[in-house]
């Protein structure tokens, strides 16, 4: 019985991890708002930051100090008028 709620728990833990994922989106993000101004979606200043959508989609630690993420962006224009353009 004993053995059993050993493998349970320890089942369990790996679940309650508590780590969290460094938030370096702020490089990506102006690559993205220079790549967005640079085609010519968009101005920059016409984003509305607040209302930007960022996820991690993927995460990989490759050495020490380098590490790969693939973020999602959302972004939202401030002027409705600007999106039906």
């Amino acid at each position: 019985m004993e053995k059993l709620f050993t493998i349970i728990l320890l089942s369990i833990f790996p679940t309650l991890s508590f780590a969290k994922t460094p938030d370096c989106y702020n490089w990506p993000m102006n690559i993205t708002k220079g790549w967005l101004k640079n085609a010519n979606i968009t101005d920059i200043y016409n984003l509305d930051e607040s209302k930007t959508k960022i996820t991690l989609l993927a995460s990989e630690k490759k050495k020490k100090d380098l590490s790969i993420e693939i973020y999602h962006f959302v972004f939202f224009l401030i002027n409705k008028e600007i999106l039906t353009r």
